[in-house]
């Protein structure tokens, strides 16, 4: 062996590899502490060279540049012959190319490149690490505790401890640290051969730039002085919802989503800040006015993929710029928007989901009801009749064999149903199935961007006769363009179109839901057979089913086209001018179908076509324009410490509607259900009117040093609404704030108290949504009068009501005092208090004789105030281990009682009174159950509210008066006889808590809501069965726990038809109060390594629940968030996929 072959064997052994990778690494380090790798970023260059060796390329590099390489040509192949052709490369791109499949590794420092081989990377971790410490302080030199320091590009990481030092351990090789903290500027730092790094971050830009929509424009978070909450499009997105509302539940403090239920049809309502006016009936929670891209729609025809954003406007100084219409607070959305210089960007979200009933009821089988009403009869010391014995016998002898037993028996010459036939499971779906699918593109180019969308959803309800269903197509697309320096144009274009379907609920029935609780008796299957065995006649029995399976049908649909543009002049830095000019075209349509429908109620020989006769088709259609116009000015100065900013503009608005409702009775063919083919009563209404809006308005605002705040908005309003010579009116407003934390005494609690900001504002607000044309005297006609003149059914006009020429605005004042806080850098705390009065509430003015022959004028004499608070507390945080999580708490409360209504000068309980509470619930105290005849007698009488004998097992009520009976008195708020206010139906101290979670490519959102406190009472045949109605079905529930002789500590009374125990009361209050996860959701985002093989820029699973589990005390068949026995809230669980490319 000679000298060169034993130097090669020796080079090749393992020890000598490495030694080499150890010096080599060395070696790089060295020229890491000296490297800056701006000129390797920034250099690029083209090569066009032919089957040359790699050698000759790299010096073609060295030639052209001043890169300049080091490596082993022993262990570098560098002889071999390649071909690149390149034009325009970082250096890194081209050696990609070429040493692609070599097992070749380049390192670039700046101008210095070393080629390795790949086992460099094998060397053992304790020989490639290094410790680096450090400090990490703020601004003003105060530690800060809790920062993450990662080794870039990797999980490898550490926290700052109390004193904001650090310990990390850094592989060889790493080129930085990256440094992260909430609401600071995240820094990347060079190691080099530092093994000390100390950091001083700054206060994220992004924070402290936090856009928020207001009206008309923009503002920066910090800056607000107003009453303002925002939702962003990560609150919507991946939830199994149907429409906005739904997400927005517990989001905002103090915004009160109502859902009535879980139908397809159901669309939520919106109110802020509670009670808002009242009628002579009762009060008014009244919605806000709802902008989408600065245009009035209806925001649950949407699709909530589509929204970027949502700002809450709810005191009248953040809302007054809106005026005549923003009374009840303003809802601003804001649509989704491309990005200039993205490329294109393709996103299509899908989600499938199964939804089923919240709450059912536990009803009575056949043989328990009717078993129950017999041994009521004892109960009231009466005997059981013989016909209810020999019908419990007879429901007995049908459960023994109900196969050969005919459903039915003949008593009295009449059909009497003895079935036990779960109407409720056969009329309602476990689980009924929706789909959602939304298509986007959006991108853009130096000087514009576009985002354009379509979406589909399918939702069917829980019926499973005649399935109830909802299908929602929604298209949207946003163009911006900067078509010079000074001039840009947006346009906006949205179309939305919405349809339903669902069988007809039969008039006199109660309801689709009352109704199939209710006949547990009645035979479902039919063609039945007469007790001769011959064919009955008719397919169906009067069986709530029936009605849902026969055909009829009720079918509606909304349609909605809008079209906006926008010029933008921006004549000089700071100053610009713009115009919005929008037309919103909204359509609906309904169509009713009911055919006669001949069924078997009480005799084989006579079939009933009641509560369908006659037949008739019915068909609606009423069609909205509005035509708006914006134009308006705003200027922004900075002097010094002095920023100021001013905006002035006008707006116009036109509102045109009509509608049509037409009638036709007796449908010739049912299977040709139009009004031309009927041959009854006809009738044909149409309707018209047109609204105009008028106003000009304006903007102020100044800030000192960013600390000292003031902003004053205001808005000159007339509305076609009110006479000519009281239609216009101006209502200001003024916000000031003091930020506290900067002055130079907070300095020293800077480190907890990071910001510290004080809020006052007061503002007046009109309100004109009241009816239209109150001040004009019109006719109202009867289409068919229910007398025959001339052989023919005449139309009726009525004569018409007074009108005050005087009417005006109802005005909403409020005052608003509110704090922000951050301390610890993590925590965001928000606290307001209001009080809002709204005055000169139109109501009915003073009685005037019945011999008037019409009805007294309306006034503005009302008045109510609404007291209530707000708190938003946020956590935001991150974890060594790469766990970011963020807590959002909101809490908010409000009560709303009358000051001032002329219209009930006697104080009758019976309707609104002055200082009645909104919700108030009136009742007896209950001292508890009659337990013997002796207890009876020697307990005031109750005769007043039962004039019927009482029995043990009856409730005795307390005398509050001590009168020696019970009674109601006069009814009023002076004389209530022995009733008193034993709670309230304002839901109080409703709560959200938000928690969201990200690790490593998952994401994890727990959402709650809830109620804190509110009364229910409940007034529902169903739950209480044979008490409130001998025909009502009844629940396990009830029934298992009245009072019996032998049972004589049950909670409910004595199981027999006697309502004056179930009058309201203190013992059956309910307490409404819960807590519901309204969601769940986990998705998992693939990592880009993987995806990026199948082009695709971003992939995300995800399984999200919906209401899947709550708390509450009232009975099961309740859904505590509607308090109803009706169509049930559905629960949910959905799987679904994001996907972009």
């Amino acid at each position: 062996m000679n000298a060169g072959d034993y130097l090669n064997k020796l080079l090749s052994c393992k020890i000598f590899k490495l030694m080499r990778n150890v010096l080599l690494l060395i070696f790089i380090t060295a020229f890491q502490a000296y490297a800056d790798n701006s000129y390797s970023q920034n250099t690029k260059l083209s090569l066009a060279l032919n089957n040359v060796k790699v050698v000759d390329v790299l010096e073609e590099i060295q030639n052209k540049s001043e890169f300049y390489f080091l490596f082993n040509a022993k262990l570098i192949d560098v002889e071999r012959r390649v071909s690149i052709s390149m034009d325009d490369k970082k250096i890194s791109e081209m050696l990609t190319s070429l040493f692609s499949g070599t097992g070749v590794n380049f390192i670039v420092y700046d101008k210095q490149i070393i080629l390795t081989q790949s086992d460099i990377k094998s060397l053992p971790a304790e020989m490639q690490q290094q410790k680096i410490t450090g400090i990490v302080i703020d601004k003003d030199g105060v530690p800060i505790p809790g920062v993450t320091i990662k080794v870039t590009g990797t999980t490898q990481g550490a926290l700052t401890d109390a004193n904001g030092k650090y310990s990390i351990e850094v592989p060889q090789g790493s080129t930085s640290l990256t440094f992260s903290f909430i609401g600071m500027e995240t820094q990347e730092i060079s190691i080099g051969a530092l093994t000390e790094i100390n950091v001083t971050m700054a206060e994220s830009s992004i924070n402290m730039e936090e856009l928020v929509v207001v009206g008309y424009g923009v503002q920066k978070k910090i800056n607000l002085t107003g009453s303002v909450a925002s939702v962003s499009a990560n609150t919507l997105e991946g939830r199994p919802i149907s429409n906005i509302g739904q997400a927005l539940q517990g989001v905002v403090p103090n915004l009160n989503v109502s859902v009535s239920n879980g139908s397809p049809n159901s669309l939520p309502s919106f109110n802020i800040r509670g009670g808002t006016s009242f009628t002579s009936s009762g009060f008014v929670t009244g919605s806000p006015l709802i902008l989408v891209d600065g245009i009035q729609m209806d925001i649950n025809l949407l699709n909530p993929e589509d929204i970027d954003n949502i700002s809450v406007l709810k005191d009248a100084s953040s809302a007054a710029i809106y005026g005549a219409r923003a009374a009840y607070g303003v809802m601003l959305v804001t649509t989704k928007k491309g990005n200039k210089a993205e490329k294109a960007r393709i996103t299509y979200n899908s989600s499938f989901q199964w939804n089923s009933p919240t709450a059912t009821p536990d009803l009575l089988d056949n043989y328990t009801i009717q078993d129950a009403e017999n041994k009521s009869y004892p109960l009231r010391n009466e005997s059981i009749p013989s016909n209810s014995l020999a019908r419990l016998d007879s429901i007995s002898a049908y459960n023994a064999d109900p196969q050969n037993v005919a459903p039915y028996y003949i008593f009295g010459g009449n059909v009497n149903w003895r079935a036990n036939t779960d109407v409720y499971g056969m009329a309602v779906r476990k689980i009924s199935p929706m789909q959602k699918h939304n298509l986007s593109l959006s991108g853009g180019s130096a000087k514009s961007n576009y985002y354009g969308s379509i979406g589909y959803q399918a939702q069917d309800g829980l019926y499973k006769i005649n399935t109830d269903k909802s299908n929602r197509y929604n298209a949207m697309l946003n163009v911006n363009s900067e078509v010079s320096k000074w001039f840009s144009i947006e346009m906006k274009s949205s179309y939305n179109y919405f349809q339903y379907s669902e069988p007809v609920s039969p008039a006199g029935k109660g309801g689709w839901w009352t109704a199939m609780s209710q006949e547990p008796t009645r035979n479902i299957n039919m063609p039945l057979k007469t007790p001769d065995y011959s064919p009955a006649g008719v397919m169906y029995t009067d069986n709530i089913l029936s009605f849902m399976d026969y055909g009829s049908s009720n079918k509606l649909s909304k349609e909605n086209l809008v079209l906006g543009v926008s010029p933008v002049i921006t004549p000089l830095k700071g100053w610009r001018i713009k115009g919005d000019f929008s037309v919103n075209s909204y359509n609906y349509g309904r169509k009713v179908v009911v055919p006669e429908l001949s069924r078997i109620e009480f005799n084989f020989t006579n079939p009933t076509i009641a509560h369908t006769s006659p037949s008739y088709v019915q068909v609606y259609r009423d069609r909205s324009r509005q035509f708006t116009l914006n134009t308006y000015t705003d200027y922004a100065l900075t002097y010094n410490k002095h920023d100021i900013t001013a905006l002035v503009g006008f707006n116009q608005e036109w509102n045109i509607m009509d509608g049509l409702d037409s009638k036709g009775e007796n449908i010739l063919t049912p299977s040709i259900p139009y009004i031309s083919q009927t041959s009854g009563n006809k009738y044909i209404i149409d309707s018209g009117e047109e609204i105009s809006l008028r106003g000009v308005f304006y903007r102020f605002t100044y800030s000192y040093d960013g600390k000292y705040l003031f902003e004053s908005n205001g808005r000159y309003d007339g509305t076609s609404k009110f006479p000519k010579n009281d239609r216009f009116k101006f209502f200001p407003s003024f916000s000031v704030a003091w930020r506290v934390s900067k002055e130079s005494f907070a300095q020293p609690i800077a480190p907890v108290v990071n910001d510290l900001k004080l809020r006052f504002s007061y503002g007046s607000l009109g309100n004109q949504n009241v009816a239209n044309y109150l001040y004009v005297p019109t006719y109202s006609t009867v289409p068919l009068e229910n007398f025959l003149l001339n052989g023919q059914r005449p139309v009726g006009v009525t004569a018409p009501g007074l009108v005050s020429p005087t009417l005006t605005w109802e005005s909403a004042r409020t005052i608003d005092f509110g704090v922000d806080i951050t301390l610890f850098k993590r925590l965001d705390l928000t606290f307001d208090w209001y009080n809002r009065t709204t005055s000169d509430i139109l109501v009915d003015s003073d009685k005037f004789p019945a011999v008037l022959g019409t009805s007294a004028p309306t006034k503005n004499s009302g008045e109510l105030k609404t007291i209530g608070w707000e708190l938003i507390a946020k956590w935001r945080d991150g974890l060594q281990n790469g766990l970011n999580y963020n807590i959002t708490f909101t809490l908010s409360d409000y009560q709303t009682s009358v000051t001032t209504f002329d219209g009930n000068p006697n104080l009758l309980l019976s309707t609104l009174y002055a200082g009645q509470k909104m919700g108030e619930i009136w009742g007896y105290e209950t001292i508890g159950t009659f337990q013997t005849q002796d207890d009876i007698d020697a307990a005031p009488s109750q005769s007043q509210i039962d004039g019927g004998k009482w029995y043990p097992g009856d409730i005795q009520y307390k005398d509050l008066n001590g009168d020696g009976t019970i009674g109601s008195g006069l009814g009023t708020v002076n004389d209530p006889g022995d009733r008193k206010v034993i709670g309230n139906s304002t839901p109080r101290f409703q709560f959200g808590l938000n928690m969201n979670a990200s690790y490593k490519g998952f994401d994890l959102n727990l959402f709650f809501q809830g109620v804190g406190k509110r009364d229910f009472w409940i007034n529902n045949q169903l739950h209480w069965g044979l008490i409130a109605n001998t025909n009502a079905t009844g629940t396990w529930e009830v029934y298992n726990n009245s009072w019996t002789p032998d049972r004589t500590d049950a909670f409910y009374p004595a199981y027999k038809n006697k309502g004056a125990n179930i009058l309201q009361q203190t013992k059956y209050l309910q307490n409404a109060a819960y807590i519901r996860l309204k969601n769940i959701t986990l998705g998992y985002t693939l990592p880009k390594k993987l995806t990026q093989v199948l082009n695709i820029e971003q992939l995300r699973v995800f399984v999200s629940t919906y209401n899947i589990w709550s708390h509450s005390k009232l009975p099961a068949i309740f859904d505590p968030e509607i308090l109803t026995a009706d169509y049930p809230m559905i629960k949910s669980v959905a799987l679904g996929l994001q996907v972009s490319f």
